[in-house]
């Protein structure tokens, strides 16, 4: 008999804040005219290296078994497809005038969620651009059952070996690229967008889940989290001071792997506090369902944001009345966010994991697999 592993509900209310600094990648430039909080924000996209640990980590933690490939990708597949279609759907209609958009293979790559594998920006990027972390979700949901089975069979020395590994890979191959000369756009691509090298942070979550499964605690955990979310936000800090100082910007698989030690000790630490007794303030009720809606969050602001614009909504005046404007946007697009999450989002996600997909085995994996 299998038994239900404990709820995560501090990394819920987490990934709130993860999509929070990707939309503050996007929109902090236009609401501020102060140089290093343009640049602060510019590194919100960690937000999505955090999404993609954050999700290898909780699919590991709560499987019972391994999962029948079908049935796992279609609840996968179930869970991100539709709203993502809802708003591509809005971005190559109603926004058509505004957006980039990626011409018929790309309208196609975009709706199957393939766009990532393209080395062209106008295909990745087109539509509702935002939407090419799911075309790398979708290739990391693919090799899950595939990755999970093996992974169960390792202890913590196989565990340790294999993340060293997989971030002597990450940390080498745009190494070798540079060497070989491979142009700014194409390295942006492979380093950046490309579905198998962003698998690297999705298996390190994985992994990470794993060693908490063999008994991996974190002394202190609340103290750590806490220290773990200082540290992600002291180094951008210092990556800030430093690109405002020097007019270079740090290149972005860098600032993943300095950040991927912090993000490492704030899931260990935020999993191992739930599965103490009693509550604390990143795992409260109003957290959790911020957390909830921050799937839509992530995928509606920039359709929000474009949308707006026709209305001057992106006449920067810096200052108290760019904070001012900045609050009203976030505001607008977290209520956007919650009623897409409960009309489209989670209704429609129901009836289609109703739809028989394969043979209905393992029956505990799928009644407790949370969104991730």
């Amino acid at each position: 008999m299998t038994t239900r592993p404990p709820r995560l509900g501090t990394l819920t209310g987490l990934r709130f804040f993860g999509a929070l600094a990707v939309v503050l990648c996007h929109l902090g430039a236009q609401f501020t005219n102060a140089a290093s909080l343009t640049v602060l924000t510019g590194y919100g996209y960690l937000g999505v290296s955090f999404f993609f640990m954050l999700s290898g980590f909780v699919l590991t933690w709560s499987a019972n078994g391994v999962p029948a490939p079908r049935r796992f990708l279609w609840a996968r597949f179930s869970r991100v497809w539709p709203l993502q279609f809802l708003l591509t759907l809005v971005a190559f209609t109603v926004l058509a005038a505004q957006e980039q958009l990626p011409g018929t293979l790309g309208h196609v790559a975009e709706a199957l969620l393939l766009q990532a594998w393209s080395p062209q920006q106008g295909v990745y990027f087109g539509g509702n651009g935002v939407s090419w972390s799911l075309s790398c979700e979708m290739f990391f949901y693919l090799l899950f059952p595939f990755v999970v089975g093996p992974l169960r069979r390792l202890r913590r020395r196989g565990l340790a070996i294999t993340a060293s590994v997989t971030l002597a890979i990450m940390a080498v191959a745009p190494l070798l690229a540079s060497a070989m000369g491979t142009s700014e756009s194409l390295s942006y691509w492979l380093f950046y967008i490309f579905p198998p090298y962003r698998f690297g942070e999705f298996l390190l979550g994985m992994l990470l889940a794993r060693a908490m499964v063999l008994g991996l605690r974190i002394p202190a955990p609340a103290g750590t989290a806490l220290v773990a979310a200082a540290g992600v936000g002291g180094l951008t800090w210092v990556m800030t001071s430093f690109t405002v100082r020097t007019g270079i910007p740090f290149v972005r698989p860098l600032v993943a792997l300095l950040a991927i030690p912090f993000f490492a000790a704030l899931l260990c630490s935020s999993a191992t506090r739930d599965t103490q007794p009693g509550g604390w303030w990143l795992g409260s009720a109003p957290l959790r369902r911020l957390g909830d809606w921050s799937f839509a969050l992530y995928l509606i602001h920039a359709p929000a944001m474009v949308f707006t614009d026709r209305f001057g909504w992106w006449d920067n005046p810096g200052g108290p009345l760019g904070l001012a404007y900045l609050l009203a946007f976030l505001a607008l697009v977290l209520a956007a966010s919650a009623a897409l999450h409960y009309l489209v989002e989670k209704p429609v996600e129901g009836r289609l994991r109703r739809i028989p997909v394969g043979k209905q085995r393992r029956r505990q994996f799928w009644r407790h697999l949370p969104a991730a």
